[in-house]
């Protein structure tokens, strides 16, 4: 029995790891890198594995991170399942089918400029048709339930308290009569958070594997993610400003609806015009209107005081170019959230290009912004930024709301590992200092062996 190491090791993108039992190897997560284009376009082309060698995919969620290669795999030629839950198929859905399209967008508009060059043209990374061959390979289960993945091979997908539908997973695996309690523990959420329900806790793990994107902070309690947002809007639309919230279209989009809506009802902020504007993240919002019962207790008592909850009369929600255009054309004082979270792809580029020299608006980076990324350049305060290849002096003021993270930070993932008293624990899915600096809270744990692995390593179970 063995365990790999693919993907996601030493960064937060690109997840993608693998469990060979009784001959036959399961990987978990597909996940999209993301980072420096020319690195990515290497890394995103081309697998560390062979897809024929996979007897099964089980997928944590639908974060483009840890599902967004699926459609490469099934481009190479991979048939079997994806076992996940049913939330995250539907999610997948819309990701996927959006991930295409901005491949194939990306692609025509590079195009362009390497025609007049008289460069060979770019082909997307993978095509919508990918997208719909992978979404049918997809099986749906809820949490708690039992599947048998391959022989030897059985798994349970606990709630990861992280999006709607994502999972945890447990592998139960006997081979030769030996048998490992293996976990994944990425992506862990956090206690408290609105929307969706804490994660469950693990038990009896002989090994752990676990993130550490954010092992060397600590977070503002979730609770003062909603008056850090309240400050931003307020002096932001007091200076006839426009807030520009880059988002990921799952999950953060909507609590960040939630709370616009909770401080609204309240009275904390006046009725200002909100625009999504990402199709792909106005059909997430119909998801999460759909799985109601996916969540907890605050939306349930927001809903039963305002009714709509994340789709108030005074969000809009945006479908075409051309409503984008006037969006960004417009002086009046409004919020715009647009994907992508780390500034990477999609419409938030426009809005940035357009938006990011004026000294009245403000651009507030709500999650987690990797290596190298134009979120990451925003967050460290580069004074100079690219966009669509033009250089842009950046006056804009550039607030980070670290209480909205949806990941675990040190003390959590602490905690957790201590709960779930595993043997050894193998840390992943974060950069060098933050994983350094989990491995050595960890290490205080008596008992517990903590390993670094490197991308490719493999270790006996």
């Amino acid at each position: 029995m063995k365990l790999r190491f693919f993907g996601g090791v030493d960064t937060v993108t690109g997840s993608a790891h693998a469990v060979e039992v009784n001959g036959k190897q399961v990987l978990r997560d597909c996940g999209l890198y993301q980072g420096r284009r020319a690195e990515a376009n290497r890394r995103n082309r081309s697998f560390a594995f062979d897809p024929q060698d996979l007897a099964a995919v089980v997928l944590s969620h639908a974060h483009i991170d840890h599902c967004g290669n699926l459609p490469s795999l099934a481009k190479a030629g991979y048939r079997g399942p994806i076992h996940t839950t049913t939330a995250t198929v539907a999610l997948c859905d819309v990701m996927l089918h959006d991930a295409a399209y901005i491949q194939e967008q990306d692609a025509a508009y590079l195009n362009q400029k390497t025609n007049r060059r008289g460069l060979p043209p770019i082909e997307p990374l993978y095509t919508a048709a990918d997208a719909d061959r992978v979404l049918k390979l997809l099986r749906g289960y809820h949490y708690g339930e039992g599947i048998e993945v391959v022989p030897g091979a059985r798994l349970a997908l606990l709630e990861a308290g992280h999006i709607l539908g994502a999972a945890l997973t447990v592998f139960d695996l006997e081979e030769n009569g030996r048998r490992v309690r293996l976990g994944f523990a990425f992506d862990l959420g956090r206690h408290g958070l609105p929307l969706i329900r804490d994660p469950a806790p693990m038990r009896d793990i002989d090994t752990l594997v676990i993130e550490s994107t954010y092992g060397s902070r600590r977070h503002p309690a979730p609770a003062e993610a909603g008056a850090q947002l309240r400050d931003v809007v307020r002096r932001t639309i007091e200076r006839g400003g426009k807030v520009l919230i880059p988002s990921f279209a799952l999950e953060r989009a909507q609590e960040v609806l939630y709370h616009l809506a909770r401080l609204t009802a309240d009275g904390e902020i006046e009725e200002t015009p909100v625009y999504v504007d990402s199709p792909m993240a106005s059909a997430v919002t119909r998801i999460f209107e759909r799985s109601t019962p996916y969540l907890d207790e605050e939306f349930h008592a927001l809903r039963e005081r305002i009714g709509r909850v994340i789709t108030p009369s005074w969000v809009h929600f945006t479908a075409s170019v051309e409503e984008s255009k006037q969006i960004t054309a417009s002086d009046r004082p409004c919020i715009v959230i647009a994907a992508s979270g780390m500034c990477e792809y999609g419409r938030i580029l426009h809005h940035l290009k357009h938006g990011i020299t004026n000294p009245r608006n403000t651009i507030v980076l709500v999650g987690f912004q990797a290596a190298h990324t134009l979120g990451r350049r925003l967050y460290d305060g580069d004074p100079e930024v690219r966009i669509f290849g033009d250089l842009f002096e950046r006056k804009a003021e550039v607030v980070s709301l670290p209480a909205f993270s949806a990941h675990a930070d040190r003390e959590d993932l602490a905690t957790y590992v201590q709960d779930a008293a595993p043997r050894r624990v193998f840390l992943v899915h974060g950069e060098s200092e933050a994983r350094s600096a989990l491995a050595e809270r960890l290490r205080e744990i008596k008992g517990l062996e903590v390993f670094l692995p490197e991308p490719g390593d493999e270790v006996e179970l």
